[in-house]
């Protein structure tokens, strides 16, 4: 080891840097990661499904559902009534993705008819967003967009599905940790090394005085500046990555393939690793070989997860199998 490298100083960087970046990344991206994970998985069901967990955790807040499902207006814009004492409340649902925007002429919507029917109170759940100038029009409603349906609805979630919808998030915040630990030790190493470079090499020789000049017989003129030295040339370019459309397109292809097997009525991807399917048919015929040759056509979804749901009404549970495993 150097005698100007500073071991002491390099453990104490490396370390303070990955504890740090590990506390970032787990309690706060990690969060977000898993957030964004179920925003995704809610945005992609149907409204009913939706709506359904919306007044299952709000009856943990003291709201009841009305008898059948009752909706007002036409079923486009369906609002549930529910009940907190004697207290009449209507819920409003907006599905969409990460991107969807609920604005102020549909919170406006909402208030109307709360007036209407005389409401002590809307609420209004989007896996979207609400705008600033809806929220600024949304006197008297409960709103719950984004992150704060996910903070209310997690909970009603069984946990094994909820661990699904989470599983990748947190796989890639830990290859994130991993490598924060890899930059940490870097820094590690230059903390060590600075006291050796900034005292400058021990062994160089001091530079002799020139000596005094007597009287020239002619003015020496002054030597020109060198020249800066002509810029790097760069280096040559990468290779062009594969198609980066290829995933897409694959998953695209076995949403159709899955759709198309008798007795399933839709497939979609709820995660990255989990694709979701709605079975239509009970006859007691297994569809899960037919589905996973499907998947076995291609290399990075063969090890993809199945969330089996059952056709509505039959009393049957969700089952949640595995063609192969990584």
């Amino acid at each position: 080891m150097s005698p100007g490298f500073s071991v002491s100083a390099a453990l104490l960087a490396a370390v303070a840097g990955g504890v740090l970046a590990t506390l970032y990344l787990w309690r706060v991206q990690r969060r977000r990661a898993e957030t964004a994970a179920g925003l995704q998985a809610l945005a992609g069901m149907r409204w009913r499904e939706c709506a359904r967990l919306v007044v299952e955790a709000l009856q943990r807040r003291g709201f009841e559902p009305e008898p059948a499902g009752q909706t007002l207006e036409h079923p486009q814009q369906p609002k549930l009534r529910l009940r907190r004492g004697d207290e009449l409340w209507l819920l409003a649902c907006k599905q969409g993705d990460a991107g969807y925007t609920v604005d102020r002429a549909q919170v406006r919507a909402l208030l109307d008819a709360v007036r209407h029917h005389g409401a002590a109170g809307g609420v209004l759940a989007t896996p979207g967003r609400i705008d600033a100038d809806a929220r600024a029009a949304a006197d008297g409603l409960q709103l719950y967009a984004g992150p704060a349906l996910w903070d209310l609805l997690s909970p009603q979630l069984p946990a094994v599905l909820r661990e699904d919808l989470t599983a990748d998030a947190r796989t890639r915040i830990r290859r994130a940790i991993g490598l924060a630990w890899v930059a940490a030790a870097g820094l590690g190493a230059a903390v060590g090394f600075a006291p050796m470079l900034l005292r400058g090499s021990p062994d160089a020789a001091p530079l002799a005085p020139a000596p005094r000049a007597t009287r020239p017989s002619a003015p020496i003129a002054a030597a020109p500046a060198p020249a800066a030295p002509a810029p790097a040339a760069p280096p040559a370019g990468i290779a062009a990555a594969a198609d980066p459309d290829r995933e897409r397109r694959e998953r695209a292809e076995v949403i159709r393939a899955v759709a198309a097997v008798p007795g399933v009525g839709r497939a979609l991807w709820s995660t990255s690793s989990t694709l979701l399917i709605e079975q239509v048919a009970d006859d007691g015929r297994d569809r899960v070989p037919e589905i996973c040759a499907i998947l076995g056509r291609y290399d990075a979804l063969r090890a993809s997860r199945l969330q089996l749901q059952p056709p509505p009404g039959s009393g049957a549970r969700v089952r949640f199998l595995q063609c192969r495993s990584y």
